[in-house]
């Protein structure tokens, strides 16, 4: 323990925290890289076999984490534009819209609009990166999937999932205003910002807590509301309002109560861990970074919960759980790319706040 911390400390923040993503980014490469596909596997277990291909989600989110990567060192690059291409086999081109499909094909139909919310974001990032439009033109066609979502039931909102439309969910309606603010910076700006501050305030009257102005999980359409709470839906709602704010202006009048009532909601005191699983919290931490100001603050709760990840929730072979808020159980037995992806996200984009980038 001296001998980490006396090496850790020649190191400046964001170099620490760049490093430790690398190192998880290098580890998903040897251990869940399919050579023959160019994807990588959804899991492996304690002896290292590997499962079939990710599914969707978790694309998304490995996609976001090679952008990161790519953004701090050039080397990821060829690993980042392999793995979108890669991906495109994702895509199914059947209609009534054409989106991303939960696994890659020949199979029936199955996408879901969250999914296809996080390859937008993801997209948009890599076109950023590399420069190439073809990642901004399946941005946007992605984008169409999930704008697809919507009808007027319940007063708005988009479904979760393409083939049962039983609920609108926080997870498929602020990723997606998220979305077309990301597109928007580059093509149908008026259009995809209006559609993003509809779907905000769709969001807010039918899924926020008025006691604590956290995010609701969905509401089926019967109108029943599941009033679980995730940090990811909370984390969206106070990103997609933080983008519609200063770009048009919006007046957000509660979102230092819902970033501050978050903190205190998921941040656990004693230990300093986030109280989630990190496929949500390190979505959570995102959106508390786009609305960072003078006002709100929560980068030293962020470094704690993330130091918390690195001391206690990877195990030996420097693998990880799903668990933010609880030490690794040696009986783990399946490790998820998910969840691999998902640290070396939050490793790496907390370094590239700590940089300034």
């Amino acid at each position: 323990m001296i001998a980490y911390l006396a090496a850790t400390a020649m190191l400046n923040p964001a170099d620490t925290w760049k490093q430790r993503g690398l190192e998880v980014i290098e580890q998903i490469r040897r251990e869940y890289y399919l050579p023959d596909s160019k994807l990588y596997c959804d899991s492996i277990d304690a002896a290292g076999k590997k499962s079939g291909p990710a599914f969707n989600w978790g694309v998304g989110v490995m996609l976001s984490a090679l952008n990161a990567a790519a953004k701090l060192d050039a080397k990821y690059k060829p690993w980042l534009r392999e793995y979108a291409d890669a991906g495109r086999v994702y895509w199914n081109g059947k209609g009534p819209v054409p989106g991303y499909d939960v696994l890659p094909g020949p199979k029936s139909v199955d996408r879901y609009y969250d999914d296809n919310a996080w390859m937008v974001l993801a997209l948009v990032e890599t076109y950023e990166i590399l420069q190439d439009k073809k990642y901004l033109d399946w941005a946007e066609q992605s984008l169409n999937f999930v704008l697809s979502g919507w009808d007027d039931k319940l007063g708005g909102g988009i479904y979760w999932r393409e083939k049962e439309k039983t609920s609108k969910n926080a997870c498929s309606n602020a990723p997606s205003a998220a979305a077309c603010m990301a597109v928007a910076k580059y093509r149908r700006g008026y259009e995809l910002i209006a559609f993003a501050e509809k779907m905000m305030s769709w969001t807010q009257k039918n899924l926020q807590d008025p006691a604590d102005r956290l995010i609701w999980d969905n509401v089926n359409m019967s109108g029943k509301v599941d009033r679980t709470k995730w940090t990811y839906n909370t984390g969206l709602y106070i990103r997609s309002w933080a983008m519609l704010s200063q770009n048009i202006g919006i007046d957000q009048l509660d979102l230092d109560d819902v970033f501050k009532s978050s903190v205190a909601h998921w941040f656990d005191k004693k230990s300093g861990a986030a109280k989630d699983g990190g496929r949500f919290a390190h979505l959570w931490f995102e959106g508390l970074a786009e609305a960072q100001s003078k006002d709100r603050d929560a980068r030293k709760e962020m470094r704690k919960a993330l130091e918390y990840v690195y001391a206690n929730v990877r195990n030996s072979q420097g693998r990880y759980a799903n668990g933010w808020n609880a030490p690794i159980k040696p009986s783990e037995t399946k490790f998820e790319l998910i969840d691999q992806a998902s640290v070396a996200r939050a490793y790496l984009f907390f370094a590239l706040q700590q940089s300034g980038r």
